[in-house]
């Protein structure tokens, strides 16, 4: 694709700011917000995105053509996911992923310095996702039955309502980790 392509695109799109590589990746000092635009795709690639990457509500299917690098908050919630391959690899302050169709968190960054969301997918396992999670991890409303995967560190809270996490694996987890707080609807 050409820049004036690409320019076209991202005109049509609101994203100011930009500027665009020799390959084509486009990189963005501020904030992307596609959020609402009946997308089924990402229609250029992007590269750095300096503030918020803002997708969400619409019809993705692949995050193909998603930053690689977002400096604040990731937002793809409320698509038609099943997975988080071709995501960014870092977010600084939030990673949401929920209201998908999500079955594997394969594709998730490593860590994140901030919360973690996906919830209300068809997760079954946690394993792919984030080892360290520094703020908020929410699982709720998924098809959890274990807590295999789950990240080594969780900063703050983490929510496990609405699986069928037997209450032992629970209770065995709070013992280990007791300043965080674990709940499930089958309690």
């Amino acid at each position: 694709m050409n820049k004036k392509n690409i320019e076209t695109k991202l005109k049509k799109l609101g994203v100011e700011n930009y500027s665009i590589a020799d390959d084509g990746v486009v990189d963005v000092n501020g904030t992307v917000d596609i959020s609402f635009k009946k997308l089924k795709e990402i229609p250029v690639q992007f590269g750095l995105v300096k503030g918020d990457f803002n997708c969400s509500n619409n019809k993705l299917e692949s995050l193909k053509g998603s930053p690689q690098t977002v400096g604040v908050s990731f937002f793809c919630h409320e698509n038609r996911l099943t997975s988080l391959e071709y995501g960014p690899m870092s977010a600084g302050k939030a990673y949401v992923c929920s209201k998908n169709s999500l079955t594997s968190l394969k594709g998730a960054p490593k860590s994140i310095n901030g919360s973690f969301n996906c919830s209300e997918n068809q997760l079954s396992s946690l394993e792919g996702g984030p080892g360290f999670v520094n703020g908020n991890y929410d699982c709720t409303k998924n098809k959890l039955k274990t807590l295999k995967g789950l990240p080594k560190y969780v900063s703050q809270v983490l929510y496990c309502t609405g699986n069928q996490i037997p209450t032992d694996r629970i209770t065995k987890f709070k013992i280990m980790s007791s300043y965080l707080i674990i709940t499930d609807d089958e309690e």
